[in-house]
């Protein structure tokens, strides 16, 4: 518990510093937050992929489904919001940034947490195999909209020139690798005590880092111009995502499993709001992270209604 507490003590100073810098200075972060983002998602992540993936559970074969439903339920989320960002006003850079809001969601920090405090940490161990293929699909799906609508898209492509521009990208590059090694190593050894100590340290770190590099984009003043479409996003991520993953875990027989454990992370973790990550690619291609920025305040300070609606909910499974 006191690991995930400082944990997210890190992230909130973090947050707060880079706030504090940019709202004391004249200075343009654009450059230094896109180089500190860079950092963390092409050096620090791959590392902690490759040592978390090395443990992931394999023991059920039913177990295989929860990576699958963490993407699947936030390709629904993204694709809704997709859908409702044109009959909510918003124009075809803004469309993207929703899309990236309703498909990015706070798994890892909050969402480990909140398994934590609820459901102990047999619970909390399920987290890294959930989010096996997440950071795939924020880098497949998120940053190459976010990237194809911004100015640094200097040309249309065919299909299968992007998918080669895909699959060579460094971002999702890296990740497939590193989630690649790591089950080869899951399957093949056992993961040295020392690692696990690394990504202890490594992981707060590097959330400390990137969400300074968050800080220094954050604006309070204009997120009275989304309150609209941070509600609506709160909506689907407090109802309609949490819904079709319950439903998907229990096709799957999650609740057949340790007493429902698999079923109650997946509902713990499909009520996650807005994450951290959804504010990367607006700041990274000059996107409106305004709206990416109130989307993710909103919903997050919905987990004051959301954790002892779950922790009521978990009671009955």
């Amino acid at each position: 518990m006191s690991s995930m507490i400082l944990s997210l003590i890190l992230v909130f100073c973090g947050l707060s510093i880079g706030y504090t810098i940019r709202k004391f200075s004249n200075a343009d972060f654009s450059g230094i937050r896109k180089k500190i983002q860079i950092f963390c998602l092409l050096i620090i992540a791959p590392v902690t992929i490759v040592f978390s993936v090395w443990v992931a559970p394999w023991k059920h074969f039913e177990m295989f489904s929860l990576p699958f439903i963490c993407v699947l339920t936030l390709a629904l989320g993204a694709g809704i919001a997709f859908v409702l960002a044109g009959p909510l006003g918003l124009d075809r850079q803004q469309r993207a940034v929703y899309f990236v809001c309703g498909g990015f969601s706070n798994l890892g920090s909050l969402g480990g947490l909140v398994c934590f405090m609820l459901i102990g940490e047999a619970g909390y161990a399920l987290v890294a195999f959930y989010l096996l293929f997440e950071r795939i699909w924020y880098f497949s799906a998120g940053f190459s909209l976010a990237k194809s609508v911004s100015r640094y898209s200097t040309r249309k492509e065919s299909f299968s020139a992007a998918a080669v521009s895909l699959i060579t990208d460094p971002f999702i590059a890296l990740t497939l690798a590193s989630t690649i090694i790591g089950i080869i190593f899951n399957m093949t050894m056992e993961r040295p005590e020392l690692f696990g100590t690394i990504n202890r340290i490594v992981i707060p770190v590097n959330s400390f880092i990137l969400m300074i590099s968050i800080g220094l984009a954050m604006r309070f003043g204009p997120m009275r111009n989304y309150l609209k479409h941070a509600l609506v996003m709160g909506m689907i991520k407090g109802l309609i995502m949490p819904a079709f993953a319950f439903s998907l875990g229990m096709f799957f027989g999650l609740d057949r499993i340790s007493g429902g454990l698999p079923l109650k992370t997946v509902l713990i973790l499909s009520f996650m709001p807005v994450g951290f990550a959804a504010l990367v690619p607006p700041t990274m291609y000059d996107l409106d992270i305004d709206l990416a920025n109130t989307c993710w305040f909103i919903t997050t300070s919905g987990l004051v209604i959301s954790v002892p609606l779950l922790s009521f909910l978990t009671s009955l499974l």
